[in-house]
């Protein structure tokens, strides 16, 4: 084997002196790690030391020897019930790390109904007849959704709605179905109309608000209220007439209406409340048969102004005697549509009343004041004057007026069997469609009494006048069932002036024609009677009918057949029969019903079977009640 180069390291080889220097390093850095130890052991053994004399000086006995500690029964723990108290340890941490959670790291996720709003704005107070917008709000401030939410609204009474945004869900326009409302989400819903009402009077918006929070199943609600009060009219209404009005002489009234600011009202009602003892000889234009003027806004009127906002109404009349020295002349102006009426205006003017010095009135089946009657009855009318005067007055006259319901132009009254000793002219006049005048006159070709009467003379007129009943007259054909009368004089005082007064004017109404007859049919033996209780009624609808008699004797009652109409009763104990009805329609002008009495022991003393039957019912037209009695029932021997 050849002989090998030798190979030489390129690391430099470190010096002698260098190498020492490591050495000495390395045992001095030993030195003061082995003096650091020293002192850690030391300071352990003082620790270890101090805590010897804690020990001692708990464990010394009251002589001052400690226990020996190889005689202690050390015992090792189990590790399985360590895990379990561990795992129990955890458990008990856990759950209440989530009761935490709950509690706390949750609040936002809590419903709270404080976090709810609802609201309602707009204008607190208006102007009748002018569209108004309101807004509803509502806010779900919370992290919560509510769901299935729904608006519902009650209008204030006398708001008519027109639009919203967004559109209602009903057709009554009270209704949203809103649906999810989610977290800190504000809606609104805008609402226009038109606002009418009586002035001054407050109403209110009432809003609900029913939603379900997603976190619970039970339904809530929030409500809001909002009042609002019409407190402006847009129209305005004067009265004049005279101061001061001699009874018996012509008093005329102007009621003006006018326009004060845009309105979207299309139609008014002015009535005028009369006096009692104010007779109306003449209206422009006439008075429904309600005793009102119906205003068309869009619309003048034959006796409007120029201006189309001005609307002029006249009354003429005359006062008659009267206790009250001073009288009022009232009117009200109303908002006519939608069938629901609100005052807009009022006024109203004072009349000072001065005396005539006449005792001059009108009397009509013995009442001085308005009362009521049917078709067939008779008017009993009497005229009385007396001269209160100190001086004679001449070529007095006297004149009776009747306003009377017509058809076909004529009269509900029958003038052609007039009852009058003193023949006094008569004159017909068609005022209306519905509405014919009858006057007659007596003068003192007429009556001698009335050429001059010096104080304290009297002169009176008695007449009788009877109505057309359903066998001559066409009652269905009626649309008017007043009758207005009133008496009136004229004379010359000593001074050679013409006066003219009038007399209590008088209002007949003329209710429905009801009628009753009750028919018996006797058997052979006179012991079974077979009554049949008939009404008949041509005029007008009744409400509210009701009959009923007393039976007298030991009878047996039994109802023939099924009751035509109504309930009948008889009681056993008081012998009392009633029939009720709740109602007898135009088209029905008779019903019959049929029943039968037996006796059952003939008393020879007896002589009625069944007292008068009394008769009541509501005319659905006047309104006016009728209360009558009908013929009794005898036992004929």
């Amino acid at each position: 084997m050849p002989d090998e180069e030798p190979i030489f390291s390129s690391i430099q080889l470190p010096e002698p002196d260098e190498e020492k220097k490591k050495i000495k390093k390395k045992i001095v850095k030993k030195k003061r790690t082995s003096a650091k130890t020293s002192k850690t052991i030391t300071a352990e053994k003082a620790k270890d030391q101090e805590m010897n004399k804690q020990l001692a000086s708990i464990y010394r006995d009251d002589r001052g020897r400690l226990p020996d500690m190889k005689e202690i029964d050390m015992r090792k723990s189990h590790p399985f019930l360590r895990a379990i108290f561990i795992i129990l340890f955890l458990g008990v941490l856990l759950a209440g790390s989530a009761w935490v959670g709950f509690f706390v790291l949750s609040g936002g996720n809590k419903y709270s109904d404080e976090h709810v709003s609802l609201s309602v704005s707009g204008p607190a107070g208006v102007t009748a007849g002018v569209t108004t917008t309101y807004v509803i709000k509502y806010k779900n401030d919370q992290s919560i959704a509510l769901q299935t939410t729904v608006l519902n609204v009650q209008y204030p009474e006398g708001f008519v709605y027109v639009s919203s945004e967004p559109a209602a869900d009903n057709a009554g326009h009270t209704e949203w179905q809103i649906g999810n409302i989610a977290p800190y989400k504000q809606e609104e819903i805008s609402i226009t109309g038109l606002m009418s009402g009586a002035i001054n009077q407050k109403q209110s918006w009432r809003v609900l608000l029913s939603y379900q929070p997603e976190n619970m199943n039970s339904k809530l609600q929030k409500t809001s209220i909002f009042d609002v009060v019409v407190n402006n009219s847009p129209f305005s209404l004067a009265i004049t007439g005279p101061d001061k009005a001699v009874i018996g002489n012509d008093a005329k009234y102007v009621f003006i209406v006018k326009k004060e600011s845009d309105t979207q009202l299309k139609q008014l009602q002015l009535k005028p409340a009369i006096p009692a003892n104010y007779y109306i000889t003449s209206s422009s234009p006439p008075l429904d048969k309600d005793g009102a003027w119906i205003i068309d806004t869009a619309k003048k009127t034959s006796t409007s102004s120029a201006i189309l906002d001005n609307w002029i109404f006249k009354l003429g009349g005359k006062f008659s005697s009267s206790s009250e020295s001073n009288v009022n002349m009232l009117a009200d102006l109303s908002s006519a549509g939608n069938g629901i009426r609100y005052n807009l205006a009022q006024s109203s003017i004072t009349t000072n009343l001065l005396q005539n010095n006449l005792d001059f009135s009108l009397a009509i089946n013995g009442s001085m004041e308005n009362f009521n009657s049917q078709p067939g009855d008779t008017l009993n009318i009497t005229i009385y004057l007396k001269n209160l005067n100190t001086g004679d007055i001449k070529n007095a006259s006297l004149k009776l007026t009747l306003d009377a319901p017509s058809a076909n132009k004529q009269s509900i009254i029958n003038w052609s069997q007039i009852t009058d000793d003193k023949d006094g002219d008569i004159k017909g006049t068609q005022v209306s469609n519905s509405l014919r005048r009858g006057e007659i006159v007596w003068n003192k070709t007429k009556l001698p009494d009335l050429a001059t009467m010096a104080q304290n003379d009297e002169a009176s007129i008695d007449l009788r006048l009877p109505l057309k009943d359903v066998s001559g007259f066409p009652l269905s054909d009626l649309t008017s069932y007043k009758i207005n009368a009133i008496a009136e004089t004229t004379f010359t005082d000593e001074a050679g002036m013409v006066h003219t007064f009038s007399s209590n004017p008088i209002i007949i109404t003329l209710n429905s024609d009801l009628k009753f007859e009750p028919r018996d049919s006797v058997s052979e033996d006179g012991q079974a009677h077979q009554i049949t209780w008939v009404l008949t009624n041509n005029l007008h609808p009744l409400k509210n009918i009701a009959l009923s008699a007393d039976v007298y004797g030991d009878v047996s009652f039994q109802s023939d057949t099924t009751t035509p109409a109504g309930q009948l009763v008889y009681d056993e104990k008081t012998k009392k029969i009633s029939w009720t009805l709740p109602e007898m329609p135009e088209s029905v002008d008779v019903l019959a019903l049929p029943f039968t009495l037996t006796l059952n022991k003939i008393n020879p003393s007896q002589d009625m079977l069944m007292s008068k039957v009394h008769v009541t019912a509501d005319d659905a037209i006047t309104g006016e009640k009728l209360d009558f009695l009908g013929d009794e029932i005898l036992l004929n021997r």
